[in-house]
Order: structure tokens, then sequence, then C-alpha cells
């Protein structure tokens, strides 16, 4: 599934591309995704521009002109498509937004677990799905002040904790196992028991691994693909994430794999204890 750094990747490159546009046709497949789109939907995009494009999580929020957002999940195989010129529909097209100028995006999606919707709140934290969201990993009120008083409440394991979009918002299972490793932290230690100084370290590290990842516009096993429709690069830096069996790249102990709550979590034997 697409997390914060792929649609943080996807937002830059679209704010170069589509803002100030006009979008002038909304073509639907008539599929629906994770959950039905609204029969409204294509009447309250036809006609706005797009005034800005926001990344929140692990949802894009284009912002439209006169007010209204247009959302935007990926789901787990979800792709959103410059076109600079239509094309024949391709397989999984589910929606074409077409603009004055003839360029398009498209929406594709084989899994259709993705969202797409529209709102006309005069406000973005009217939106109901933002309202769920917790801290952004690269806000300024993300720190270890604030990250501790959280976890020395919890007795969850910290896997699971980071792994909580109530808590914080666009983690997923991939960057979750890099900042663990990074910050030395076996995935199952429960929350309480995590000190002052690793927490610390697992903001840093929570950081770094996403800051890291998006210049490397993402990572790309098998659906992600960037505006362009291309790869990221990430997944070849990765240090634990589906490497069980080989060699940590820090210690040479194995990587292991555990599992929790029917995800893998992947973790260096000497590096995590």
């Amino acid at each position: 599934m697409p997390e914060m750094p792929e649609i943080e990747t996807l937002a830059r490159q679209l704010r170069k591309k589509v803002v100030g546009k006009r979008i002038v046709e909304v073509q639907l497949s008539g599929m629906e995704l994770r959950k039905p789109i609204a029969g409204s939907f294509a009447a309250r995009l036809c006609g706005r521009s797009i005034r800005k494009i926001i990344r929140r999580g692990k949802y894009l929020i284009v912002e439209l002109e006169p007010k209204a957002f247009w959302l935007i999940h990926l789901g787990m195989s979800g792709r959103i498509l410059y076109q600079e010129k239509a094309g024949p529909d391709a397989k999984h097209t589910h929606a074409i937004f077409r603009f004055s100028d003839s360029t398009a995006l498209e929406y594709r999606d084989p899994r259709r677990f993705g969202l797409l919707a529209a709102y006309e709140k005069s406000r973005f934290n009217q939106i109901p799905e933002m309202r769920l969201l917790g801290k952004d990993p690269l806000s300024s009120s993300f720190n270890d002040k604030w990250l501790g008083s959280l976890l020395q409440k919890c007795r969850r394991e910290i896997k699971s904790f980071l792994l909580d979009q109530h808590k914080i918002a666009g983690l997923g299972n991939i960057y979750a196992c890099e900042s663990l490793f990074l910050a030395g932290i076996h995935p199952a230690r429960r929350c309480c028991t995590i000190t002052s100084n690793e927490t610390v370290r697992l903001v840093d590290a929570i950081r770094k691994t996403m800051k890291d990842a998006i210049r490397r516009c993402g990572t790309s096993f098998s659906d992600f693909r960037d505006s362009n429709g291309n790869p990221g690069s990430n997944q070849e830096y990765l240090r634990v994430f589906q490497r069980e069996g080989e060699r940590c790249m820090r210690c040479k102990a194995p990587i292991r794999r555990i599992w929790q709550g029917n995800r893998s979590s992947f973790y260096c034997s000497r590096c995590q204890r």
C-alpha cells in the first residue's frame, strides 16, 4: 500500500503539472471502489479549477476553486497518472479527469480499494476523513515530548502503535519497520518500556526514513508509480523490510520476521533486542 512518501511524491509532482488547470470533464467507469463514488462527484468537480494540492497522511487532497475539496486515497494498488494527450482507456482505469488544455489525470486501481470523494466544505479540517488522522511525521509538532507522553501511557506493542493512523498519519508497514531498525527498537517492545532517549531516537529515525524515501520518490515493489508512470527507488535502500534471512548491513546478524496483527515485521536479531 502506498504510504506517506509515495503520496508526497505525487503531491510534489502534481503541484507543478495541474495547479491552475480547470476540470472540464470527469469520466467514471461506474465500478465501485472502497466505497461507491457519490453520484454528485463528477458535478462537484466539473467547471472548478485546481487551486492547491495538499498531502495529509496517505491522502492526496486537491483544493478546488470555487471552494471544494477533492479527496484521493490510492488504497493498495491505485495510481494517479498525468497524461499530456488523451489516449485509449487503459485497463483498470476507473476515472479520467480532463482539463481545458486537453491534458488529463487518470485514476487506475486493479484491486479497487482506493477512494475518490468530493466535499463542498469551507475549511480543510471539515473533511470527515481528516478528523480521524493523527500527527504528520514531518510536522513541527511531531516531537519526542509529544510522542513520549503517549508511549508512557500505552501497553501496546510499539509497531502496532506506529501503524495506528489515529496517532501518526501516513506511517505504514514498510517505514515502521525501517524506522524501528534505525532507532534500535524491537517491534514487539511495549510502548511503556520505551525510554526517553529511545523516544528521541525514534522520532529522528521516523523523520529520516520518511525524508530519504521522499527524496528517492517512494518505494515500488509492484504497484506504486509516480504521476509519470515511473517507479520509486527507495526499495533499493531498505535495511530490513523483506530481507528475512539476509545479513544485517550494520552488524551482519540475520534479519528475522515475526507476525504482528496479520502483518510481517522485519528486524535485526542483534541490533533490535
